[in-house]
């Protein structure tokens, strides 16, 4: 038998969340796919991105429908009651040099965890708009553009000079998939039904000018995608297979094409670029289960893949709860493995085949190595009593968890790590009163770290973003998206302010920043990038800078300071701003 490398996300889920429009999905295995409407609801997200060596990456501008947020030096990001949904919430992380990456999950009420890893933009060869022409990859991929056939992608324009043609193959093979895979497995098939998708291949292209212009295909005309076949799966690869690409709306793949098999390649046209996939479309049923610790505790964002005899994948991330659902192929034997954070699995359980929707209700994890570790602790507030509102801020390395009180103080969360060496930092925060204490620190132990009993007293928790735009006054709170963080690498450091709050669907306030400094030494400094609401790359009158009056050194101190100036937007208006802040730094 042939390995399975395809996947497709699970959801995450927690409590289901309703509304009184009905969801329908497949049962049994006489409808290939099922038709699966919206069903929105606002739920906690947080995740970590990684760039193309699999390291943590920075200043990755992460959007969720209409809302924003930044990755910080860590690659993480948090975002507060993000507009969701239960069937296929999106996630898009863009980052200058990468190819915008997509991550497709069904999302629960509890705080959702995802894991991008970002596919590296290279230009892989330049052709002429006037005559088309071969662009062709290391490993025999191809991309064929039409002569006189191009056209810029905001008018629609003909285009004929020379077109730079950025291009990667996603190999479905290879170690890396889970994370690189463009918004998940799950499609719509042309008849929009909900589908689990098989692939044979991947492909990223993007055209643009010599400008920096964005080109596309010419309506009436095609390009042709060649696809190198990965060598595990020529022998059980079909004669002719369905082509799909992602629908940036949605994060979704969609059917539309065709690729026929050329002796180890299949080739296909299409009629626009994006992201393209050659795939089998296969019946998939609904599964869900709770993963719990043998102390009875959630198994908070293990990393969870449902492999199966045929057919591929599945995989996602438990949530704050420990609950884990989603799309998974019908018809075959399935197994649960849970994997530690650097890939190994760590527990296996055969679950059987199913075909129909089926719950697996609460499953213990006992790991077959000592990867499991619990961390736990105690709050109190100021007046040393058990908090009885509040949240500890837990990490490991690049890993954090917000673990919130019971009624007594206690907390508890757990981590899946591949290595028990290192400290685990706590913060821990009085909802109630705004205040936080000191970071605590505590080598890690395994099964359970105890880091006893922390105040979360002391310092005010309080954060924000208040500006005054042309008088009028504006302001972004921790409820909303905060982030700020200095790249302590290089010489000067550059720091990252950045904030984010949305009204219903649309966007009222944002604004970011950074300035260049060196040693952590509070003072006035130049802006070196700015924008605000939908004003980007303003020309900033200068002087236009940022004071300073604490930037911080270690986490859970704060980034403090003001900056007052003027720019001019893109029709030479100038505008007046002032701002003060209050941001945390996190970890």
């Amino acid at each position: 038998m042939r390995p399975v490398y395809r996947f497709v996300v699970l959801a995450l889920t927690a409590v289901l969340f309703y509304q009184c429009q009905k969801e329908v999905s497949y049962v049994g295995s006489g409808d290939p796919g099922q038709v699966v409407l919206p069903n929105p609801l606002k739920a906690n997200l947080q995740g970590n991105v990684l760039d193309e060596n699999g390291q943590p990456a920075e200043n990755v501008v992460i959007k969720v429908g209409s809302e924003f947020s930044t990755t910080d030096d860590k690659g993480y990001f948090r975002m507060n009651n993000a507009a969701l949904d239960k069937n296929a919430a999106l996630v898009s992380a863009q980052k200058a040099g990468y190819f915008t990456a997509y991550r497709t999950f069904n999302a629960t009420s509890g705080t959702n965890q995802v894991v991008i890893k970002l596919i590296k933009k290279n230009l892989s060869g330049t052709v002429s708009g006037t005559n088309g022409g071969d662009v062709t990859l290391t490993n025999g991929t191809k991309i064929s553009l039409p002569g006189n056939g191009i056209v810029k992608a905001s008018d629609n324009s003909n285009y004929t000079g020379t077109v730079n043609v950025y291009a990667s193959f996603i190999d479905p093979t290879a170690a890396d998939i889970l994370e690189r895979v463009p918004g998940s497995f799950m499609a719509n098939d042309k008849d929009g039904k909900r589908v689990f998708l098989t692939s044979y291949g991947m492909m990223a292209v993007e055209l643009e000018s010599t400008a920096g212009e964005k080109l596309q295909v010419k309506s009436g005309n095609t390009a042709t995608l060649t696809y190198a076949i990965p060598s595990s799966l020529q022998s059980t690869a079909p004669a002719t297979i369905p082509l799909w690409y992602v629908d940036e709306a949605t994060g979704l793949w969609k059917e539309e094409g065709v690729a026929t098999k050329q002796g180890n390649n299949y080739v296909g046209t299409v009629q626009h670029f994006s992201f393209w996939n050659c795939d089998i479309g296969v019946p998939a049923i609904t599964l869900n289960t709770t993963l719990k610790t043998s102390k009875g505790l959630p198994l908070v964002n293990a990393s969870v893949v449902i492999s199966a005899d045929k057919y591929g994948s599945a995989f996602g991330y438990t949530d704050s709860l420990g609950q884990v659902k989603g799309l998974v192929p019908a018809n075959t034997n399935l197994t649960l493995k849970v994997r530690d954070n650097c890939g190994a699995t760590i527990y296996s359980k055969n679950i059987g085949s199913f075909d129909k929707n089926a719950d697996l209700g609460s499953i213990t994890v006992t790991p077959t190595s000592q990867s499991l570790v619990t961390v736990s602790g105690k709050l109190t507030n100021c007046s040393g009593a058990n908090l009885p509102k509040g949240y500890a801020i837990v990490s490991i390395n690049n890993y954090v968890r917000y673990a919130k009180v019971d009624g007594s103080g206690n907390f508890s969360t757990n981590f899946l790590l591949c290595s028990i060496t290192g400290n685990v930092q706590v913060l821990g925060v009085d909802e109630t009163t705004q205040q936080q204490g000191n970071i605590s620190t505590v080598a890690v132990a395994a099964p359970t770290t105890d880091v006893g009993t922390i105040a979360a007293c002391g310092t005010s928790s309080t954060q924000f973003i208040n500006y005054t735009l042309d008088g009028t006054p504006y302001t972004i709170s921790e409820l909303d998206s905060l982030t700020a963080f200095t790249n302590a690498q290089g010489t000067p450091l550059t720091t990252y302010i950045s904030g984010f709050q949305i009204n219903g669907n649309n966007i009222t306030n944002t604004i970011s920043f950074k300035f260049d400094h060196s040693n952590y030494v509070t003072g006035s400094y130049p802006v070196v990038s700015f924008s605000v609401r939908n004003i980007n790359n303003p020309t900033l009158v200068q002087p236009f800078n940022v004071t300073m009056t604490n930037i911080p050194q270690a986490a859970g101190q704060f980034y403090e300071g003001n900056l007052t100036g003027q720019f001019k937007d893109a029709s030479n208006v100038t505008h007046t701003i002032s701002c003060s802040f209050r941001i945390r730094r996190t970890f």
